[in-house]
């Protein structure tokens, strides 16, 4: 399991715990985004395909597939879309 990260609501500012999800690669290996540590999470106020879909790489194979992108919601019922670190910062 994945640790968790400290999550800020940018409408109420209260921090919440999240846990980066984690899936399996077509290879087989679990699979966890990488959430950019101290990233700014953005308010999802319109939802659209490409918007909630990340690039992600497999550590074990290599391979580079769209994953669901991280969200998490507040108790103030703000729902915010976390950051993830770019392909181009891993490795």
């Amino acid at each position: 399991m994945a640790d968790s990260v400290p999550v800020r609501c940018p409408t109420c500012r209260r921090e919440n715990a999240f846990t980066p999800p984690t899936f399996p690669c077509a290879c087989g290996a679990p699979l966890t985004v990488p959430v950019l540590r101290g990233g700014v999470p953005v308010e999802i106020v319109h939802r659209t395909w490409q918007g909630s879909w990340v690039m992600v790489r497999c550590d074990i194979c290599g391979r580079q597939d769209e994953w669901p992108a991280p969200e998490s919601g507040c108790v103030c019922g703000t729902v915010v879309r976390i950051p993830v670190v770019p392909l181009s910062l891993i490795r």
